[in-house]
């Protein structure tokens, strides 16, 4: 069962080649935008070109480091080898915040990070003319924003000084953004769009990029962001101009197994290969991926390849502390995914990875705007291209998306239908469309939770007692507080009076700051336990995952390393430890509530704030905490709200982890 999607282009506008959507990148003067345009558009590519050919500085923020890494090395090549800038000038222009920049900078000798990229925000290299780029993820950015120490002898960096040392503060693949995180882009758009009102314009312009856009304009709103402040940009596809894609042959194949679909189209992966060109393999699950590493070598030889050629992308496999292969298999985020001829990976590509491939053998992923960012990764430009999908009923239970993009494609079997045609069905099959009050008329496939206001609320109450707001800074922050902000704090200072008593003022001050804490770790990140095996490679693996797909918990001791996290040591490989299948284990977390310092344990999972609230209401009957004559219980009320608000629940021991490549 077949379709086939016809080729699509964006028109080229500029002398530069530039899109209309690329050029109003570069160019609107609103100080917030929103854009949406197909994968393949380039819609970062738009950034690189401003760099090169305007001289600007850009602050790109992306929400993995797998994204940061490839798009470091597009950035170079393109700036070395398209713009003519001799090697050494191009890497003095260009930084990366992550886990992988850190150590590359302390292979280079600089001990103190932090101090580093506090001088990276006004000048990578002052000796060189020519735009600069810093590619970061979250994480990275928070840190230096929300730095627990000050710099001796620097000034108090801020918010205010990346508002006016950057002409682009960018949010790629916006649609990633957890409500926990929106914060940090929150405080950016809200003081960008309100010194524009006052006449105090900041040189930098806020960007949301995003192949598959939810609705973020609800909550723009709602932190008194004016409306008219913000413009949509979308990117106007037809037959002619520059081609994003050509056409997709989109098959969907009932079939048990990636290794099975592998073998059955091994002469197609043959032909990729003639042809210089990449085969992509994508799972939904990194177990099932884990479990079949024998079988993927089997099925890359039947097709004439050999495993040393095909890499493994996931972030199991990035977490290896060495490049050791798994089997056969090459492995590690400083890979160039070009060198290689297959690519077997689980979602950590869909988000603007560009690969060289027109074959796509792949699970549909559990949401419609998975399916479209995977569909996105083949046939770019004027290459034709085929999509392949696994489809069987197990992975269209609960997902009533997916079986209308299967009735939709077999009711059109055989037809020649444009991209609109695909992203339409997706659209309608999910949410239809998501009203934002606006007469914007973009299509989204999710909308941003209304706690997101609150918890930008706690970010922004959190950046105003930071040592670097101080003065002006702290003067602009009062006055364009948003009302959220306000209700947080009235909440915070509720909270805070149980201080006063003895008998509570370790509990509540160790859960107040460990609040603090949740809103600082910008994702939900499941805790890790570090997995050592019979070679000595290390492995960073979800907790949940190991108790789920592995008997490793139940084998083996847990154990502290040098830095205290959690490590086992195994015997053999970590793949020889997965069972055939899942067993069912509830993923359980130690939670804190504000009265006892006695944890909860509760299940970490979507009901997780009713359970806690549920928790602190049983409190009424065996804590002083709730007594109308002797506790506190309007403080035990407003600690449940600004859960209920905020979607933040204190577990057991949240840390900062600064460097981490989740969104």
């Amino acid at each position: 069962m077949s379709i086939t999607i016809a080729a699509h282009c964006v028109e080229s506008v500029t002398d530069d080649g530039l899109s209309q959507l690329q050029a109003d990148l570069l160019d609107c003067e609103q100080p917030i935008r929103i854009a949406d345009a197909p994968t393949g558009a380039g819609k970062s590519f738009a950034f690189q070109k401003g760099l090169i050919t305007h001289e600007h500085r850009v602050l790109f923020i992306v929400p993995t480091k797998r994204l940061a890494q490839n798009l470091v090395r597009s950035l170079l090549d393109e700036l070395i080898g398209g713009a003519g800038w001799d090697e050494k000038k191009a890497h003095k222009k260009v930084s990366l915040w992550s886990a992988d920049g850190s150590q590359k900078l302390r292979d280079e000798g600089v001990t103190h990070i932090g101090v580093h990229r506090v001088r990276e925000i006004f000048k990578l290299d002052e000796t060189r003319e020519g735009g600069e780029m810093i590619i970061a993820v979250p994480e990275s950015l928070n840190y230096v924003l929300l730095r627990k120490f000050r710099n001796q002898g620097q000034t108090d960096v801020g918010l205010f000084h990346l508002l006016n040392a950057f002409d682009h503060i960018v949010f790629d693949e916006f649609h990633t953004i957890q409500a926990r995180g929106f914060g940090l882009a929150a405080v950016f758009a809200k003081l960008a769009a309100a010194l524009w009102e006052d006449g105090k314009k900041v040189r930098a312009k806020i960007s949301f990029l995003s192949a598959t856009p939810v609705n973020i304009m609800p909550v723009l709103k709602a932190l008194e962001i004016d409306e008219n402040r913000v413009t949509f940009i979308k990117e106007k596809i037809g037959t002619r101009g520059r081609f994003i894609h050509g056409d997709v042959q989109l098959s969907f194949v009932n079939i048990e197994n990636m290794p099975e679909l592998m073998l059955q189209h091994k002469e197609d992966m043959r032909a990729q290969v003639a042809k210089k060109r990449q085969t992509v393999v994508i799972y939904n699950k990194l177990e099932d991926l884990q479990r079949q590493i024998v079988e993927l070598e089997q099925a890359v030889l039947a097709a004439g390849i050999e495993p040393e050629e095909c890499l493994l992308i996931n972030s199991l496999d990035d977490s290896k502390a060495d490049a050791k292969p798994m089997g056969r298999f090459a492995i590690g985020r400083t890979q160039n995914p070009y060198d290689f001829k297959v690519l077997i990976t689980t979602s950590s590509i869909e988000m603007g990875v560009t690969f060289k491939a027109d074959l796509l053998l792949m699970e549909p992923g559990f949401e419609a705007m998975n399916f479209l960012q995977r569909y996105g990764r083949v046939a770019r430009g004027e290459h034709q291209g085929q999509v392949i999908v696994r489809y069987d009923e197990i992975l269209a239970d609960k997902k009533p998306w997916l079986r209308t993009l299967w009735a939709w494609t077999e009711k059109n079997e055989g037809k020649r239908l444009e991209i609109n045609d695909l992203t339409t069905v997706l659209c309608q099959s999910i949410a239809k469309r998501f009203k934002d009050g606006t007469q914007n008329e973009a299509k989204y496939y999710a909308r941003l939770s209304n706690r997101a206001i609150y918890a930008a609320g706690l970010y922004w109450i959190v950046l105003q007692k930071h040592f670097s707001s101080q003065g002006h800074r702290q003067q602009h922050l009062y006055r364009y507080c948003p009302k959220a902000a306000k209700v947080v704090a009235g909440k915070l200072n509720e909270v805070k009076k149980m201080a006063s008593s003895e008998q509570f003022k370790e509990a509540v001050t160790t859960w107040y700051q460990r609040l603090e804490q949740e809103m600082l770790t910008l994702r939900d990140i499941e805790p890790r336990i570090r997995i050592i095996d019979g070679e000595g490679s290390a492995f960073m693996v979800p907790q949940h995952l190991l108790q789920r797909a592995t008997n490793i918990v139940d084998r083996f001791p847990i154990t502290f390393g040098k830095d205290d996290v959690q490590e086992i040591r195994i015997d053999r490989r970590l793949q020889d430890y997965f069972l055939d299948k899942n067993r069912y284990v509830p993923k359980t977390r130690s939670f804190y509530l504000p009265n006892t310092m006695i944890p909860v344990e509760l299940k970490d999972d979507y009901q997780l704030v009713d359970c806690w609230c549920a928790k602190l209401e049983e409190q009424r009957d065996n804590s002083l905490a709730w007594d109308k004559d002797f506790g506190f219980p309007d403080s035990m009320q407003a600690a449940m709200d600004l859960v209920r608000l905020t979607g933040l629940v204190v577990s057991d021991d949240p840390e900062l982890d600064a460097e981490s490549g989740f969104f």
